[in-house]
C-alpha cells in the first residue's frame, strides 16, 4: 500500500467515513505501532493534544472535529508518516517466519492452537494478527492439524497453489517450486491454482492431488498414513525414484548425496524405513539396487552403478 492512500483511508477514518476494512487496516496499523513502541503520543497533556489536533486539522482541512483518544493517536501517526516511505508491512503486521534447517524436523503450535509439523529445510510464515486471518505461507513440506473454526478458513499459500479449510489435517509437499502435492488426513480441503483460480478440486480424506504449472494433473486415492509417517520418523519410499529418494534423505539426514550416472537417478524404489540411521537406509539402498555406495565424507555420499565382476 502507498504512503498516500493510507493517508488517505486514515483520513476517511478520522472523519468516520471509512468503510469496515478501512477501519480495520488502521486500527491494525495503529495496533501495531503501539505494540512496537513506534513514537505515537501516549501520556499527552491538553495542551499538547490541542497542538496536534491543529497540525491535523492543518492536514485534513477540517476544523473543530471531535477527536477520541485513539483517533489522536491515528491522527497523530499520519503526521509521522507524511513526506516519509510507507511500505505495506508496518499496516499488515510484523510477520513471524519459522524455519526448519536440514535434518531438522519441528512442530508449532499457532496461535489459534493449530498444529504444524513442519519438515527439515522448510518454513512458515504467518501474521501477528493470526487469529483474525488465519493465512499462512509455506516453504518445503509440512503437516497440518487445523483448529475448526466456520467463520475464519485457514488458508495455506504454497508455491502458486492455494488450500482452504475450515477444520482438518493434511500434508502439504512444496518442496519443488514447480509441483505441490496436497493430500488429506481427516476432513475436506479446497485446493486451487492462485494464477487460473478455476483450476480447483476438493479433496477428501486419503485423497491426494499435484498441481504442476498450475493444472491438477493427478487426482488419487491414496494410505493416509503413510502420506504422514514422516512426522513419527518414518521414511516411507512408494515406487520413488532414486534421485527423488536422494533429495529426501539430503534433507532428512543434513547431507548431499551425488549420482555418477542419470539412468541410476531414474531407478525406482520401495520401502519404508523406521527411525533407521542414514548408514542402514543407504545399505539398504545398495543391496536392493545392486548399486555401489561410496562416502567420500560422512556428509557427502557418491552413488554409481555397481561394476560386475568377470
Amino acid at each position: 500500500m502507498k504512503d498516500k492512500h493510507f493517508i488517505h483511508i486514515a483520513k476517511k477514518y478520522i472523519n468516520n467515513v471509512a468503510t469496515k476494512d478501512e477501519k480495520r487496516q488502521v486500527d491494525n496499523f495503529y495496533d501495531a505501532m503501539q505494540e512496537k513502541h513506534k513514537s505515537i503520543p501516549i501520556n499527552l497533556s491538553f495542551r499538547k493534544e490541542r497542538k496536534i489536533k491543529n497540525a491535523i486539522d492543518s492536514v485534513i482541512h477540517k476544523k473543530a472535529h471531535p477527536f477520541n483518544y485513539k483517533n489522536l493517536s491515528i491522527a497523530a501517526s499520519i503526521l509521522l508518516i507524511i513526506g516519509i516511505t510507507f511500505s505495506y508491512s508496518l499496516l499488515s503486521i510484523n510477520p513471524t517466519t519459522i524455519k526448519t534447517q536440514m535434518g531438522e524436523r519441528r512442530e508449532v503450535l499457532l496461535p489459534d492452537s493449530s498444529r504444524v509439523f513442519l519438515n527439515s529445510n522448510s518454513s512458515i510464515t504467518y501474521h501477528d494478527n493470526f487469529t483474525d486471518e488465519r493465512h499462512i505461507t509455506l516453504t518445503g513440506e509440512a503437516f497440518f492439524k487445523v483448529t475448526k473454526n466456520l467463520k475464519k478458513p485457514f488458508i495455506i499459500s504454497s508455491n502458486n497453489t492455494e488450500t482452504k479449510v475450515l477444520g482438518t489435517s493434511f500434508n502439504i509437499n512444496a518442496t519443488n517450486n514447480n509441483k505441490t502435492i496436497v493430500s488429506v488426513n481427516t476432513g475436506k480441503v479446497l485446493v486451487r491454482s492462485k494464477v487460473s483460480p478455476k483450476n480447483k478440486v476438493i479433496l477428501t480424506k486419503n485423497q491426494q492431488v499435484t498441481f504442476l504449472n498450475q493444472t491438477p494433473i493427478i487426482l488419487n486415492n491414496t494410505n493416509s498414513d503413510d502420506l504422514i509417517a514422516w512426522t513419527k520418523n518414518i521414511i516411507v519410499l512408494n515406487n520413488e525414484t532414486l534421485e527423488n529418494t536422494a533429495k529426501i534423505l539430503e534433507n532428512w539426514y543434513n547431507v548431499s548425496i551425488e549420482f555418477k550416472d542419470e539412468k541410476t537417478k531414474q531407478e525406482t524404489i520401495t520401502g519404508k524405513f523406521n527411525n533407521e540411521t542414514l548408514k542402514n537406509v543407504m545399505k539398504s539402498i545398495e543391496l536392493l539396487k545392486d548399486l555401489k555406495i561410496d562416502y567420500l565424507t560422512p556428509n557427502h555420499i557418491i552413488i554409481r552403478k555397481n561394476q560386475k565382476k568377470n
